[in-house]
């Protein structure tokens, strides 16, 4: 089965031309105040523009107020709105119009039993804070992902995607430290070595 994988955090349109020709399925837009990799609204039109018209655009907020995520969702039609705050399972059946994703920060087995029925195309396992380059406890996402379509988060990077793989058997990895020089500032190399660790990964288990 083909891995699913989401570069996160994307500032520059440089980088975003560079994973499209690398292979992603997704980008993913932060529009967490206070996160390394921010994005004010005004930068997100030239952006979006040069995102592959093949390749899924997902924004990522946390505790946005209902309204502005459908703002958001009219005037940018992202593909989904990964969600990434204290939102409820309520909160998340009321976005219309796109995919809703729910970052989970794995601490204990409770937090499997907390997550497993939450409304949303994907669960995102991922350590306490989003962006950290730390790795969620993959053992725990292991256990998520036998009842769930899980991505996987957090520290990942070209030297041990086959083992985060191998170990959770997550449909999707999301990455932003990993392939960056500095928050924000991909690297071409990181990007495409990634890629190519997954595809090597898929050739020995198919």
């Amino acid at each position: 089965m083909k891995t699913l994988v989401k570069f996160c955090g994307m500032m520059r349109t440089e980088d975003i031309l560079v994973a499209g020709e690398a292979g992603v399925d997704y980008l993913g837009f932060v529009l967490v105040p206070g996160s390394r990799r921010f994005l004010q609204r005004n930068a997100l039109p030239e952006l979006l523009a040069a995102v592959p018209c093949n390749v899924k655009k997902v924004f990522v907020v946390a505790d946005m107020e209902l309204s502005e995520i459908a703002q958001l969702i009219a005037e940018f039609h992202p593909d989904a709105i990964q969600l990434h705050g204290n939102e409820t399972a309520d909160f998340a059946r009321a976005i219309q119009a796109a995919e809703v994703w729910k970052a989970v920060h794995l601490q204990d087995e409770r937090e499997l039993e907390k997550f497993t029925a939450f409304p949303a195309e994907f669960l995102v396992a991922d350590a306490g804070q989003g962006g950290s380059g730390q790795c969620c406890d993959w053992q725990l996402a292991a256990k998520l992902a036998k009842h769930r379509k899980i991505f996987l988060a957090g520290g990942i990077h070209p030297e041990n995607t086959a083992a985060a793989l191998a170990t959770t058997h997550a449909v999707g990895l999301d990455i932003a430290s990993g392939i960056e020089d500095a928050p924000g500032k991909k690297n071409r190399r990181k990007m495409q070595q990634l890629m190519t660790a997954i595809q090597q990964y898929e050739q020995v288990t198919q």
